[in-house]
């Protein structure tokens, strides 16, 4: 790594990588969209439990392989916020998928049935907190979900906050002033 001014710098982050640390989030966000609504999952289908073991792997190989890729890398704070934006969309593909389970197998659950896109609209408004109010979780097991999205959606945004006050910090000890 080279030394500026007695401090060790990461290297210069070339146009390449940058481009590929917006594309890598972006493909994943593909794939994992396309994995919500393409998987066969839902009440009275017979690929209920092959739709739900192809996105348990697809979920696990996802995990594991930005696990690998963070080990060793030039930019781990890159990679990191990679990993994170990753992670957000995964949360919010879990949750949709929960919700449109619960409307599918019991569709008193929610003021409305709900389609995928209903249901990934409907995590959006609580992920977000807008909350329009134009479906509401209206069975018991619904509403621990969405208490459960709540919950953890504040536990989500505590660690994206505190991952961007970690760079800040470490950006100002590694930065040479008046060199």
């Amino acid at each position: 790594m080279p030394e500026v001014g007695g401090v060790v710098t990461e290297q210069p982050i070339t146009r390449t990588w940058l481009v590929a640390a917006v594309y890598r989030p972006l493909r994943a966000t593909t794939i994992l969209l396309a994995g919500y609504f393409l998987l066969p999952i839902g009440h009275g289908n017979a690929w209920n439990a092959v739709g739900l073991v192809i996105g348990a792997l697809m979920v696990t190989g996802f995990v594991l392989w930005e696990m690998w890729r963070i080990r060793g890398n030039s930019y781990p704070a890159l990679v990191a916020l990679e990993i994170l934006t990753a992670l957000v969309v995964l949360y919010i593909v879990v949750f949709s998928a929960t919700y449109f389970l619960f409307s599918d197998y019991q569709p008193a659950s929610f003021s409305e049935e709900l389609t995928r896109l209903d249901a990934l609209y409907y995590c959006l408004t609580i992920f977000t907190t807008t909350g329009f109010g134009t479906i509401a979780a209206v069975s018991e097991g619904a509403r621990i979900a969405v208490s459960l999205q709540m919950v953890s959606s504040l536990i989500l945004l505590g660690f994206g906050i505190n991952f961007l006050a970690s760079l800040v910090t470490d950006k100002i000890k590694h930065t040479h002033i008046g060199g």
